[in-house]
């Protein structure tokens, strides 16, 4: 079972901070997703909304600001809002699920992951045009197509454009979508999934399939039960 730490780990700690990467990190999530967006200035920050609203109680929107300025927000967390580059240095060995958020990430995140190694990193985003431009700047690191509505579309586009993959939300697996993933050879990843029997089911299920979860914690704990029952 692969799991990936969805927004560091959303469930544990504040999301997309580096107290929540480093939470994935300590409950030994397989990989950490979180989401960037541009700045004014072409920086790249953790932040999922367009605006600060939700986690700042402030309505700018991330790309009207600079770093600089958004250094200075106080979030309702406490905890900063984080580069990019922060967020590398956070998660050490651990790979990572980037989620590209604005419509010009392409380029800034190309240049940024060719100066700062990160191991076996994966990029994804509902903005396929731009994860199309990244695949072009950067063919060596994997890239996913999200989808919440139509997979087999999708799955299509994914294959054409020569994608390694595509992210469903969990709601639009079942078995005709599971055997053309692997018809055209794609890899998946699931929307968050919480409950432990909903983790449990969906991998026995769909047993290729990357799961993202908010709490890594009770993924890992029932992987190890089972290793030590076995021993």
């Amino acid at each position: 079972m692969f799991i990936i730490g969805h927004r560091g780990a959303a469930g544990l700690a504040p999301e997309n901070t580096i107290l929540g990467i480093k939470t994935a990190v300590e409950n030994r999530a397989d990989a950490i997703e979180f989401d960037v967006r541009v700045t004014a200035d072409k920086k790249l920050v953790l932040c999922h909304d367009d605006t600060f609203l939700r986690i700042a109680g402030k309505s700018d929107r991330v790309r009207d600001l600079s770093l600089n300025q958004i250094r200075k927000i106080e979030t309702n967390s406490g905890e900063p809002i984080p580069t990019l580059e922060e967020a590398i240095k956070a998660a050490g060995k651990t790979p990572l699920v980037i989620e590209g958020k604005s419509d010009d990430w392409a380029r800034p995140l190309a240049n940024i992951l060719k100066t700062h190694k990160t191991e076996s990193p994966r990029v994804i985003s509902y903005n396929h045009r731009e994860l199309f431009l990244f695949s072009e700047l950067m063919p060596g690191i994997d890239t996913f197509a999200i989808e919440n509505h139509h997979p087999i579309e999708a799955m299509l586009l994914a294959k054409n454009l020569r994608f390694t993959g595509v992210s469903l939300a969990a709601w639009l697996y079942n078995p005709i979508v599971y055997h053309l993933s692997k018809k055209y050879k794609l890899e998946l990843i699931t929307s968050p999934l919480n409950p432990r029997w909903r983790i449990r089911l969906f991998h026995f299920l769909y047993p290729r399939a990357m799961i993202t979860t908010d709490f890594p914690d009770r993924v890992i704990n029932h992987n190890l039960r089972r290793r030590r029952k076995r021993k």
